[in-house]
This record gives structure tokens, C-alpha cells and sequence, in this order.
């Protein structure tokens, strides 16, 4: 026997039914034949529906889906945690610039978790590394001094390089201090875009 109503809990339960994502309940559409009305609503003002069905006449209340709970009133949301990304600049390495800071200023409280780059080289002395030193403020984001290989580091591809970086108050600049390992000869060039995911108060 179908089941007439289904309650859906965290949001990474969900799995691709869009009626139980929205309004809290799932299972078929058929199952509900088009019957389910609003009764009344509970001391939260979240509606009790009834449905027609092999049960007909039961009651249930629909449930919000986990990525709502912050949710105090019709458009009116709590602070809440998100995963928001954190432009840090685009820059082209060239003969007369051989070293940058990428930097972001953040708005919010953020804690940096995950760096993500883009390179494009062009010429035969665009091989070299591109090496940083970050940076939280004036706190070193890193357990020695010396320089990293950023692309290694922020690759796309790259698997288990997720960081738990020193949160940053608003304000606060995160910076990648960068230099070359190998220097640019004549119209070579290396183009860099760099950001920064992590968690902020939104």
C-alpha cells in the first residue's frame, strides 16, 4: 500500500523529491489524488493539512525540510552559517611583475577552508611555480615560513586539501604574498585566478 504522507527530516535526506524539498511532505503525487486541504495551523503558524487516501481523513503536519529551520517568518531569516567563496583577485605574471599579493577583504565573519586557482601559461618560460606565503590579517595561515606551491595546494583536483584557516571579523584581509619559482623572460606570461571558499555568518 502507498504511503499517504512522508516527513521529510535534514535537507541532505532529500533525494530529488521536490514536494517533500518544498513543502515538507512526499511520496507519489498520485498518492494524494489532488485531495489534501488545510485544516488549521499549529501555534507556529505552519499549516495542518488533511489528505484523501487509504486513510482518509488523517491528519498530519507538514514539516519544514532542514535548510529552512532558520527560517522565524515568511522572508524573514536567522543568521545563519553558509559556504560562500572569497574573490581574491586575478593578476598576469609578466617580465616587470614577477611577484603579487592576492588578497580579500571580508565583510562578514569568515573562516577560510578551501583555496581554488586557475592558471593559464603562455610562452617557454611560463613554467614556474607559483609559491605563497598566506596570511589571515597579520597571523600566518601556515605552520613555517616558507613558501607553499599554491596551485598544488589550490587545484581543483586536488583531494583532502581543505584547511580550518583562523576565523577573520569583517574587515580583515586574507592574503596569498606570491612569487615565482622560476622568472618570466620576454612577453611570457602567467595568468592567475584565485579564490577563497569558506564559512561565514550570512
Amino acid at each position: 500500500m502507498a504511503r499517504q504522507f512522508e516527513v521529510i527530516g535534514e535537507d541532505e535526506d532529500v533525494q530529488g523529491d521536490v514536494m517533500g524539498d518544498v513543502m515538507g511532505y512526499g511520496g507519489p503525487m498520485g498518492d494524494y489524488d489532488g485531495g489534501a486541504q488545510v485544516v488549521g495551523h499549529d501555534r507556529n503558524g505552519y499549516p495542518i493539512v488533511v489528505g484523501r487516501g487509504p486513510r482518509q481523513g488523517h491528519a498530519v503536519q507538514v514539516q519544514r525540510p532542514g535548510w529552512r529551520r532558520g527560517q522565524l517568518a515568511p522572508g524573514v531569516i536567522a543568521p545563519d552559517q553558509g559556504l560562500l567563496t572569497l574573490p581574491m583577485g586575478n593578476f598576469t605574471f609578466a617580465l616587470a611583475a614577477q611577484t603579487n599579493t592576492f588578497q580579500g577583504q571580508v565583510q562578514k565573519p569568515f573562516r577560510g577552508e578551501r583555496w581554488l586557482i586557475r592558471v593559464v601559461r603562455t610562452g617557454a618560460s611560463a613554467i614556474g611555480t607559483i609559491l605563497a606565503q598566506l596570511f589571515v590579517g597579520t597571523d600566518l595561515a601556515m605552520l613555517d615560513v616558507s613558501p607553499v606551491d599554491l596551485e598544488s595546494l589550490a587545484n581543483p583536483q586536488a583531494f583532502g586539501v581543505r584547511m580550518t584557516m583562523k576565523p577573520a571579523q569583517p574587515g580583515v584581509f586574507i592574503r596569498a604574498v606570491c612569487t615565482l619559482s622560476t622568472p618570466l623572460a620576454s612577453t611570457d606570461t602567467i595568468q592567475v585566478s584565485l579564490q577563497l571558499l569558506g564559512r561565514n555568518i550570512h
